[in-house]
């Protein structure tokens, strides 16, 4: 199962990982059925979380919100500058720079995916602990070691861009189905790639991929 969103933040910025991070967030967001939420609410409240811990003086890192709105420790453009200790990306988005892969702060404007990771780790956590899939469930790399520890009947939840799969064959007109579409023929024209996608990035140094592994996330994909 793959998602489009980031599955981590930045190790420095000492937010929860992995599962925790998902359960996390999934007892601050409230996500209504008619698609009311809470999310810079959320963001707000977690930068002054991390703002005390490093003692303030700063805004952000979460940072964007629709004009005229206001939310408390929530400001509408990027902190300028940016918190000197806090990373803008990860390890990944930080190796897909010239891709113009967005920050996971960014919750607002064109290419965002800070919202969309707010609210979406939630649901992964939903999945997480259902009964019927709970049990076989596992958050990619954190819990399969890479492709170490998945087992035979494992469902494996990932983190995809699915701008790393050229859709410009597609026959769709809109550009989320036909990344959709185009990530989707890539899994299954291509399961070997697909695997490989999955192991340890082979050029990673040894703590860079502890942090991958363990903090940050990686996004699975043709990189």
């Amino acid at each position: 199962m793959g998602f489009d969103f980031a599955f981590g933040y930045p190790a420095d910025a000492g937010l929860p990982a992995g599962r925790a991070l998902c359960a996390r967030l999934g007892g601050l967001i409230r996500d209504e059925a008619d698609g009311a939420n809470n999310r810079f609410e959320v963001a707000g409240i977690l930068n002054r979380e991390i703002q005390a811990v490093f003692g303030g003086g700063f805004d952000g890192p979460f940072w964007g919100h629709p004009a005229g709105r206001e939310y408390p420790h929530l400001q509408p453009t990027r902190p300028r500058p940016f918190p000197p200790r806090i990373s803008d990306g990860r390890l990944v988005e930080r190796r897909l720079a010239a891709r113009r892969i967005q920050s996971p702060w960014k919750l607002f404007t064109r290419a965002s995916v800070g919202s969309q990771t707010l609210v979406g780790l939630p649901a992964v956590h939903r999945l997480l602990t259902e009964p019927a899939l709970g049990a076989r469930g596992q958050l990619w790399p954190f819990e399969t070691e890479w492709d170490v520890a998945v087992g035979d009947d494992s469902i494996v939840i990932a983190e995809l861009w699915p701008s790393l799969v050229d859709c410009r064959e597609q026959p769709y007109p809109i550009k989320d189905q036909c990344q959709v579409a185009a990530v989707r023929d890539w899994a299954l024209d291509a399961p070997d790639a697909l695997v490989r996608s999955l192991a340890r990035p082979a050029d990673l140094a040894a703590d860079e991929e502890r942090t991958a592994r363990k903090i940050e996330g990686w996004i699975a994909g043709p990189i």
